[in-house]
This record gives structure tokens, sequence and C-alpha cells, in this order.
């Protein structure tokens, strides 16, 4: 299993957020701690799976909270988990 990372790009660099792979996995949502959430946070992948697609973003925003508890936001997954772009350590 390989891990995958919301990005966010901020003053010339972009930092990494590393998903919760175990709830990604056991129940196909992005489950993120309020305290990460920004705007313009974004996951890369390619559209068709393939791997000379272009790499799209997949846009994080308020409109797209699945559901909310105290600690958590939740976000759909709407692709399949070879279409994430792979991010280098």
């Amino acid at each position: 299993m390989r891990a995958y990372y919301l990005r966010i790009d901020e003053q010339n660099r972009t930092r990494k957020i590393l998903i919760d792979m175990a709830y990604l996995f056991k129940h196909k949502m992005i489950r993120l701690p309020k305290y990460y959430y920004q705007e313009g946070l974004y996951l890369p992948y390619k559209s068709n799976g393939k791997s000379d697609a272009p790499v799209e973003r997949y846009e994080l925003t308020k409109d797209k909270i699945v559901k909310e508890d105290e600690h958590f936001y939740y976000f759909k997954f709407p692709f399949k988990y070879e279409q994430v772009e792979e991010t280098a350590g």
C-alpha cells in the first residue's frame, strides 16, 4: 500500500499532508483533521488513470464536505486508487 498526500502550494513551495490510509481504504472517504484544512488543499490525480495522462487537481473545498464531526471533515474519494498521482518523499 502506498501513501497518498494532499497538497497545498504556499509561497514557492508545496506542503504535503498524509491522508489517513486506513480510513480511506475502509470507507472510501478522505478523513481530514479540521486543523489541517485550508483553502487551496488538493489531491493530484490522473483523470483516466494512465501514466501519460495530465495531472488534475481534486480541490477539497467546503462544498465537498460530506460530513463533519467535532474533529474531522470527511470528503468523498471519487476515483480509483491507481488514479492518484505518486508523490516523491
